[in-house]
């Protein structure tokens, strides 16, 4: 209770309930677990490079990707990842993670390996065309990327010289979707 006969005390009483006040304003949306501000974004992004594979009998381990190309979130980028398939019929699913980079931003993503992301080659024998498309989740970023959620869908071409032991090939991706990033 504030003494209207000591002044000094009520002043004291007044600055503690505005300390408390303007502590319990700032604090709020810390307490209420407010998330930073984010904004949703149309991506797009295209790629060229080059991916080395393993094919040994049922099992391909994608050992490496790297490409360079454009995105719409923050321009001239690299692209980059690894990943595993089953070599078991015409049609395979796959899966990975990778990143699409570029200076201080990057987006990194994983693709589950089912029966909705898809290797699809054109042969058994000798240079063959792999048409591959699926869907990869955005699992967070730096930089412009930052925070980055969301599903984006992809489809391309891998170009290989054949179907068995270590390959080099190139390829083409295309990436569309939409993405949240922060604010």
């Amino acid at each position: 209770m504030v003494n209207k006969h000591n002044p000094a005390r009520r002043t004291r009483v007044l600055a503690a309930l505005a300390a408390l006040v303007t502590i319990g304003l700032c604090a709020t949306p810390l307490l209420a677990g407010a998330t930073p501000s984010t904004k949703t974004v149309s991506f797009s992004a295209k790629f060229s490079g080059k991916a080395s594979l393993l094919i040994e009998n049922s099992k391909v381990t994608i050992s490496s990707i790297t490409g360079s190309g454009t995105n719409s979130l923050f321009g001239s980028s690299k692209v980059s990842g690894s990943g595993s398939a089953a070599a078991s019929a015409e049609c395979d699913p796959f899966g990975g993670k990778g990143s699409i980079s570029g200076g201080t931003n990057k987006i990194t993503f994983t693709v589950t390996q089912s029966s909705a992301q898809q290797g699809c080659s054109n042969g058994e024998s000798g240079p063959v065309t792999v048409t591959f498309h699926g869907v990869t989740k955005a699992t967070g970023g730096t930089g412009t990327g930052s925070g980055a959620a969301g599903t984006l869908k992809f489809t391309g071409t891998l170009h290989l010289g054949g179907t068995s032991g270590s390959q080099v090939g190139s390829f083409t991706v295309k990436l569309t979707g939409k993405l949240s990033v922060k604010a």
